[in-house]
């Protein structure tokens, strides 16, 4: 018969002992690694410039001498040179121990404070901070971020936001990228001081004066550093996905004068369109030198550019172009435009050009945009002296608010010794022509249409020094980067000549006649007139004496 086996086992002495001791080493050393997370540190020689309070989860803080980020208690001291930053969900701010300055950070946020006997100092790395001070003319407040400074000499209240560092930046795996910090002055006033670099020294850009309720943002670049990204490691896992700080509106109103002592036109070449080679002498000044730095300026805005100087030799004409600050792509952001002097701008002689334009699309990044100033024709390189570049936005929209041309409307133009230049259009040994060109406002005045069906009549008188075998005028319009002869059916140049007998040389001519407006011109400021001698028409560049032009409207 078989006994059923008890299989009950019954602790003893020993196994008590050994249970109750694992447990107590198990409590010591939770605890102990509790207090390891949560301990911080007091440095005994050295007095504390500030104290951090929490308003919400947690904050940490590293010394400038430590690779070791601690997690602070509700209130902590922050001595000289301390990183401050906060995770995802949290808020603290920091309150200099004179009491002067509060610093809010907000989630995701990362500063460092510095503190001299006359100045207190915070490097803005990271996040979005809110800072109240009451900082006076013998203490000032300075926040840092990469080359910029903002300064802060009375009672202000200030808002600062910079998109969080990428972990790859930061760790060095990846290029340093440029961020725009947004800038709102909410009471008071600030100083924002640009610095820029050349390789060899530093310089300091005309300070800029903000005051309450206006933004400004300027590029600032992040810099690869040992903590990490504000998302880093110690806890900090965040959302990838950060917002950019969007685009401000430029200030309509601004005014701005890049001034150089003298600025070469420098040679350059390009490929078109077309695969042909081209070539022109330019030189270009930063859009944001003349506005304000990461800004959009709209389309349909105006804008007035005056440029002024001294050429070192004639130059007939010029062009201004103006980029979108589209990122990977070239595009006008107005009608292409040839200015001149009335004419021509003599060798030695000082010249003075104000140009209205009208943008047929946005600006998306000024920072991204250059104002270039370039010519196309056989003089060498021109250098202009005492060179001034002037620009306001003169209004952020109404652009093509025009008044219709008025009939019995007549301008005359008159020059002496004047010489066309060359336009090169194509790779063929015969793919150019002789230009002379006369904006539209400066025909028919500033923001005026011409509709459809009007007639325009032109006349020309002069003499030539050498024999034209045919030349023709051509009304441009030319919109949206288009290029449109209004007076022209499908661009046939050659119905729009004047005689069909050659022009001889050194004889006096005399030509008039009126051309139907097939297609309408709705703003003078985007138009041209210009008179072609086609290369096939003449056996070497033409010089005209006695030349008079004039354009009435019937």
């Amino acid at each position: 018969m078989m006994k059923k086996r008890s299989t009950t086992y019954r602790l003893n002495i020993v196994d008590y002992t050994i249970f109750i001791v694992c447990s107590i080493a198990a409590v010591a050393m939770l605890y102990l690694f509790y207090r390891d997370m949560n301990s911080f540190t007091i440095k005994q020689s050295e007095e504390p410039i500030a104290k951090i309070y929490f308003k919400r989860n947690t904050a940490q803080r590293k010394f400038v001498d430590s690779d070791i980020w601690e997690v602070l208690t509700s209130s902590s001291d922050v001595y000289d040179g301390d990183r401050i930053r906060t995770s995802k969900n949290s808020e603290a701010y920091t309150e200099f121990s004179d009491g002067g300055t509060k610093i809010q950070l907000n989630e995701k946020s990362m500063i460092q404070i510095f503190q001299t006997k006359d100045q207190k100092r915070l490097d803005f790395i990271g996040g979005e901070i809110f800072i109240e001070s009451k900082a006076s003319e013998n203490d000032k407040l300075v926040i840092r971020s990469g080359k910029t400074e903002i300064s802060i000499s009375n009672a202000a209240e200030v808002k600062i936001a910079l998109p969080e560092v990428s972990e790859s930046a930061a760790a060095g795996e990846v290029e340093a990228e440029e961020s725009v910090v947004l800038v709102e002055v909410v009471s008071g006033q600030v100083e924002i001081i640009e610095q820029t670099e050349d390789g060899k020294n530093t310089t300091e850009l005309n300070p800029m004066l903000v005051g309450a309720g206006e933004i400004v943002s300027f590029g600032t670049e992040h810099v690869a550093s040992d903590e990490g990204s504000l998302s880093g490691s110690e806890g900090f896992v965040e959302d990838p996905d950060v917002p950019k700080v969007p685009m401000q509106l430029v200030k309509e109103g601004i005014e701005k004068t890049v001034k150089r002592a003298s600025e070469k036109f420098a040679y350059n070449t390009w490929i078109d369109e077309n695969g042909n080679s081209r070539h022109n002498y330019e030189f270009h000044v930063p859009l944001s030198d003349l506005t304000e730095k990461f800004r959009i300026i709209p389309k349909n805005s105006i804008l007035e550019l005056e440029v002024s100087g001294t050429p070192s030799a004639s130059l007939n004409y010029f062009a201004i172009q103006i980029g979108t600050g589209e990122e990977g792509i070239w595009r006008r952001a107005h009608a292409f435009t040839w200015t001149n002097n009335h004419g021509y701008l003599a060798g030695g002689v000082p010249f003075n050009i104000k140009k209205p334009i009208v943008l047929d699309y946005d600006i998306v990044n000024t920072d991204r945009s250059e104002v270039n100033i370039s010519y196309e024709q056989g003089v060498a390189e021109v250098v202009i002296s005492d060179l001034q570049v002037k620009l306001k936005v003169v209004s952020l929209s109404g652009g093509h608010n025009t008044r219709v041309v008025e009939s019995g409307y007549s301008k005359t133009f008159e020059f002496n010794g004047f010489t066309p230049f060359k336009n090169v259009w194509g790779g063929g040994p015969e793919d150019f022509d002789y230009l002379i060109v006369l904006n539209g406002e400066q025909v028919f005045g500033e923001s005026v249409s011409i509709p459809a069906g009007k007639r325009v009549r032109i006349s020309v008188s002069g003499t030539c020094n050498t024999e034209i075998e045919w030349f023709h005028p051509d009304l441009i319009y030319n919109p949206n980067d288009s290029w449109d002869n209004i007076i022209a059916q499908n661009w046939d140049t050659y119905q729009l000549r004047w005689s069909e007998e050659p022009t001889p040389a050194n004889v006096p001519f005399s030509y008039s006649r009126s051309y139907e407006v097939l297609r309408s011109m709705e703003n003078s400021n985007n138009g041209m007139l210009q008179f072609a001698v086609p290369a096939g028409a003449v056996s070497s560049r033409p010089t005209f004496s006695n030349l008079t032009i004039t354009v009435g409207v019937d």
